[in-house]
């Protein structure tokens, strides 16, 4: 299955990224901690190359986050037209790639997920950076013997450099002073590296007072941010994939929790001799629905096909399609301003199972304008979780018999049309005479 590939694909990319960001982490930190007794590690260039270009990029990531909140900002599939250059053929594409296409060109959850589990892969990626950054810092502290310093041609004093490290310090200048966690003053002005004069008047207390301000800086400004972006993806990718259940899921369900069968009283009624000429499917059905309490489903049919087709016919399809009878039959074209009307008429109904049922019959042969999807985005509104939507399609009239099935044609069109109204949920049945 085309699904099954893609997991395995996501799978290798987690492996790849999350090993890859920890090695380049590691790689990064060990090229800036070389130090061969000469000169010391230069404080600002390692916090020019491995903190800020994290840290800023954490800072990039969580800005577009607050931008996409406030609907400020819309994120799109980079290189779209590009896809559907390639793409322009889906009959012709194999399920794989018609899976792909599908995922890059179109728009709904399935696309959320697909997006989300993208910023959770970049995320994982940068965690293991940070990682693979402050582990390699630690290692490195722990079994080397290493020395810092900072220089800087500008006029800098000691002061100014104490300036900037205090505000990077702020997260966490709550902890004891014995700790060490920042260098002092008096650190600062014993660390500062002068080519001419060398480090021989250097004490090594002082050089070796800036590894905890380093390791740090990489947990507060790399890894915790980093963190915080991946878990609120993670969690972002859950809702979606809670959010997201197929059709057919949520009418068996729907059927498991309102169970068509039931009895008024608890004993059991006495036996009688099965008639010979007994209730036709549909109308064991319709008394059944009508002995329940609550309303099963509502049709909403055209018009111009009131008495027309037999309401046998028409409780038939019902259940055929949703598995209840229908209580209402309301006659109503697929337009907003009638939508409306029929959904006010519902507003009292006591649903069986609390869950709306609407089923509406259309003409297939009339191809669908913008009037029809508006109200069929009214009908089955999502912030309504409660609520689900069955389309039955029927082809032109023959003869007598107005319930025909659609052509091929006319069936493609309004699944186009319908298709364009995701993440909506929309069941389509075809009629059959």
């Amino acid at each position: 299955m085309p699904s099954s590939s893609l997991r395995s694909i996501l799978i290798i990319l987690r492996l790849v990224l999350g090993l890859g960001g920890f090695l380049a982490g590691v790689s990064l930190v060990r090229a800036l901690l070389l130090y061969s007794g000469v000169e010391p590690v230069n404080v600002s260039v390692f916090l020019l190359l491995a903190v800020l270009p994290q840290a800023g990029l954490c800072f990039l990531g969580a800005g577009l986050l607050v931008l996409r909140g406030l609907r400020r900002k819309e994120f799109g599939i980079p290189l779209r037209p590009l896809f559907d250059l390639f793409w322009r053929r889906p009959g012709g594409l194999s399920p794989q790639a018609g899976f792909v296409r599908a995922l890059f060109l179109r728009r709904g959850r399935p696309v959320r997920m697909l997006g989300w589990e993208s910023l959770r892969l970049a995320h994982l990626g940068g965690l293991c950076l940070a990682l693979g950054s402050l582990a390699g810092m630690t290692v490195s502290v722990a079994v080397t013997d290493l020395a810092f310093g900072w220089q800087s041609t500008l006029q800098v004093g000691a002061q100014g450099m104490h300036s900037l490290v205090s505000a990077l310090a702020a997260p966490w200048s709550w902890l004891p002073a014995q700790w060490g966690m920042t260098p002092t003053l008096t650190q600062i002005e014993g660390s500062r590296i002068i080519l001419k004069d060398g480090m021989q008047a250097l004490a090594s207390a002082d050089l070796a007072a800036w590894w905890p301000f380093l390791c740090m800086c990489l947990l507060v400004y790399a890894l915790l941010p980093r963190l915080v972006l991946l878990l609120g993806a993670h969690w972002m990718l859950r809702r979606v994939e809670g959010e997201l259940a197929h059709p057919d899921l949520g009418r068996i369900v729907d059927r498991m929790r309102s169970p068509l069968l039931g009895s008024a009283r608890m004993g059991e009624a006495p036996s009688s001799p099965l008639p010979l000429d007994g209730q036709s499917a549909p109308e064991a059905l319709r008394a059944s629905g009508q002995a329940q309490e609550g309303v099963g489903c509502v049709l909403l049919l055209p018009p111009e096909l009131v008495d027309r087709i037999d309401e046998e016919r028409l409780l038939d399809l019902t259940v055929r399609v949703c598995g209840y009878p229908a209580h209402r039959i309301i006659p109503a074209t697929l337009d907003p301003q009638d939508v409306r009307q029929a959904l006010d008429e519902c507003a009292d109904f006591d649903w069986i199972g609390g869950h709306e049922r609407f089923v509406a019959l259309i003409e297939a042969w009339q191809p669908p304008i913008r009037e029809n999807l508006q109200a069929l985005k009214l009908l089955g509104q999502e912030e309504k979780r409660g609520r689900s939507l069955v389309l039955v399609l029927c082809g032109r009239p023959s003869g007598k018999d107005w319930l025909t099935a659609p052509d091929e044609d006319s069936r493609e069109a309004w699944n186009d049309a319908v298709a364009r109204l995701a993440p909506l949920r929309v069941d389509i049945f075809g009629a059959s005479s």
